[in-house]
Formats: C-alpha cells, sequence, structure tokens
C-alpha cells in the first residue's frame, strides 16, 4: 500500500517522502503538505497526517537557507535541541519528532514536529492584553538552566565596525548608540532565551496566546535580549508607544531586571546598515499600512528615547 498520495504532497521531493514515512508508523498516511505563510529563512510545512481513523497534523522545517547553512551548518540539530529544551519550560512549544542533521536521508537537513494550535494573529481585538500575555512568556522561559546549552547569543553585526547608517537624519545620535554597545555590557541575568521573540512567533486561539514557535536561534545569553527583539518588531509594526507597553508589562510581570536599554540598543544596530525593511510577512497578516518611510521615523523616535535612558 503506498502510504502518500503524491499528489497532495508535491511540494516535498520524494527522498524527503520516504524520509518522513521513515519516521512514522507503517500504517500513517500523508495526506497533503500545505506550506505555511510567514517562513522567510527555511521552508515551513503543514502536513496532514490520517493514523487509522485518527487525523492530525504536524510541521516540517526544511532548511533551505544555503548561505545560513554555510554559516551555522548544525541548524538540524541546534532547533531540536532548542525544542526538547523549551519544552521544559511548560509553554506551549513543538516538541520534536525527529530530525535530518545534514540531509544525508531528505538532501538538506529537516526537523519534523508536533503542531501547535493557533495562528498568528497581528490584529488582536485587546492590543493591551496581547501584549501582556506576551511578556507573560519570559518568566517561564528565562527560568530555564541553560549553563550546558551548546549555542550562545552573538551579536550579528560586529559592533566594533559600525558607523551611523547613511539613511539617518541624525547621525550624531546612532553615533553615541554605537559608542555604547561599544562599552561592556551591564550585569545581566544569562539564561535560556528565544533570541527571535517576536509577534510572528507567537501563535493565538482567538485573544489567548496559545503557543510559542521558530525555536531555531534559540541560546543560552543575556535574558532582556528577548524584550528588546520583540520590542524592535513592536516599534516597526505599530510604533514606539506599543514597544514602550510591552516594556511596562515586562517589568511589572517579571521584575526590573526583566529590561536595561543596553539590549534595546544591541537589538536595534542588528538592522544596520539598513534602511529598515517592511519584514515580508508583515501585509500577509494584516499591517498593509506600513512603509520604509514611517518604519524609518518610528526608527528615529525609538533611537531617541533610547539614549535618552538611564545606562547605570
Amino acid at each position: 500500500m503506498d502510504l502518500v498520495d503524491k499528489k497532495s504532497v508535491k511540494n516535498l521531493k520524494q527522498p524527503i517522502i520516504e524520509w518522513l514515512k521513515s519516521q512514522l508508523d507503517s500504517q500513517v498516511e500523508i495526506i497533503e503538505a500545505v506550506p505555511l505563510l510567514g517562513s522567510t529563512s527555511s521552508d515551513l510545512f503543514t502536513l496532514q497526517i490520517r493514523e487509522k481513523s485518527r487525523d492530525y497534523q504536524l510541521v516540517l522545517r526544511l532548511l533551505t537557507n544555503h548561505e545560513w547553512l554555510l554559516t551555522e551548518p548544525d541548524l538540524a540539530d541546534h532547533e531540536a535541541a532548542a525544542l526538547n529544551l523549551a519544552k521544559q519550560s511548560g509553554l506551549s512549544v513543538p516538541e520534536v519528532i525527529a530530525w535530518d542533521a545534514h540531509g544525508g536521508s531528505c538532501g538538506i537537513p529537516a526537523v519534523l514536529m508536533t503542531a501547535v494550535p493557533g495562528k498568528v494573529n497581528l490584529q488582536p481585538l485587546d492590543f493591551d492584553s496581547w501584549l501582556k500575555q506576551m511578556a507573560e512568556v519570559l518568566n517561564p522561559l528565562h527560568a530555564l538552566d541553560a549553563a550546558d546549552f551548546g549555542w550562545q547569543y552573538y551579536s550579528y553585526n560586529k559592533v566594533t565596525t559600525l558607523t551611523p547608517p547613511a539613511w539617518t537624519k541624525h547621525p550624531d545620535m546612532w553615533q553615541h548608540a554605537i559608542e555604547i554597545v561599544n562599552q561592556p555590557p551591564p550585569a545581566t541575568k544569562n539564561c535560556y532565551i528565544h533570541r527571535d521573540y517576536h509577534p510572528m512567533n507567537t501563535l493565538w486561539q482567538g485573544e489567548s496566546l496559545s503557543g510559542v514557535v521558530d525555536w531555531v536561534n534559540a541560546c543560552r545569553g543575556p535574558g532582556p535580549f528577548d524584550l528588546a527583539w520583540n520590542r524592535l518588531n513592536l516599534m516597526s509594526m505599530y510604533g514606539v508607544k506599543a514597544a514602550d507597553r510591552l516594556r511596562d508589562h515586562a517589568i511589572a510581570i517579571c521584575g526590573r531586571d526583566a529590561w536595561h536599554p543596553y539590549w534595546d540598543l544591541m537589538a536595534l544596530i542588528e538592522m544596520l546598515p539598513g534602511p529598515p525593511e517592511v519584514y515580508t510577512p508583515w501585509p500577509l497578516f494584516g499591517l498593509n499600512a506600513l512603509s520604509i518611510p514611517l518604519i524609518i521615523q518610528r526608527t528615529e523616535e525609538y533611537l531617541e528615547s533610547i539614549i535618552a535612558q538611564d545606562f547605570n
């Protein structure tokens, strides 16, 4: 009996299908493979699975970004380890089922995982509750001991070579920010961090946060960076007030040490040299009024608000 409807899974090459069959029960049928919207650094599919009289879903990540693999050839191992640690937080996260570390079976590195219920929601009915629920993720996540985790945070930009961007109207302000990030970081809790925590990596059922996904960048690092990265995304998507409101919720829930402006700058300089862009998936989920000039304006306002803070 052929357990795969080849027409339904036409998005997947035959070696991938054969690997999936080898990892699942022999009586499982793969009904279809549907590409997931919003993925930009890898190919993600929802797999519809039928096992006897029960249907369920799995998620397959194919690590197709060759440039990324050149710098991080262990991405599949990384995500598998990250998911195994993340599930200890009690948060709703995918569970790893199998992975092909270097593509020996699939032809490309792959991770097979459970599907978390929910969908991306960038237009919540209760915006403040939406922000608060994202802040509530930080405590259980950062409570995890990552001392033995094999991946460590690093900045994607080399701070010692940064210069003010050509698109800014305030080069002196950027130069000041660059001088700050070239100083030693403040004393900071080192813990398990998602590293790419932002609204597109949260799932929602109605108005309730139902899961946190995309753990391939998770690492041992500074706890406040997760908040800073989310704030950076919120600023671009909704404006500085939204980013500041998330910070206020995080401090109220997690304590004052959840935030430090230094890490806001470390997140911000990762958009250099820029200019800022409208992230491709945002309009797919309803944010249709964004433009590069608007995000540049918000970025300059955000930078000004950060460097006005007390860094001591």
